[in-house]
């Protein structure tokens, strides 16, 4: 499967510890690759003066962000799989990049789950090739879990 790489972006507020923002994001990725996850770190000023992180993480080894796409999808459950189907569409751009939100929460507990909202993980899935490809691999690895 082309797919390129995997990568995790989540943002730390002053109200919440970093530690706990680092395991939810971490968590995003197999246990048994977070030895080839690279984490960095950037540090902003709010609106109001108030500090916020950014922190990413992500895989760019081919074969491991593949395994690391494919144990994400399996973590997820059938509601939430049935979900990415049906909104594949939206969620590939041009290049055929899939964008996906996950609860910072449910993360940081140890279980995945698809989170239209703010306060989430964002997943960018890299892929080479065509959108139209890529849509039809993205189904396959969603739909064949």
């Amino acid at each position: 499967m082309p797919i390129i790489k995997v990568t995790a972006r989540v943002y730390v507020h002053a109200t919440e510890e970093k530690d706990r923002v680092m395991k939810a994001l971490m968590n995003v990725f197999p246990r048994e690759l977070w030895g080839d996850v690279e984490v960095r770190e950037e540090r902003y000023e709010g609106h109001y003066g108030n500090p916020i992180i950014v922190l990413e993480a992500g895989i760019s080894d081919p074969g491991k962000a593949f395994q690391a796409f494919k144990s994400m999808v399996e973590r997820l459950d059938e509601a939430d799989r049935r979900y990415l189907l049906a909104s594949l569409e939206e969620r590939v751009d041009k290049n055929g990049t899939l964008y996906i939100r996950l609860s910072k929460q449910q993360a940081y507990l140890g279980s995945l789950r698809v989170f239209e909202s703010d306060d989430v993980i964002k997943v960018t899935v890299g892929f080479q090739g065509s959108r139209r490809r890529a849509l039809k691999e993205y189904h396959e690895v969603i739909g064949g879990v």
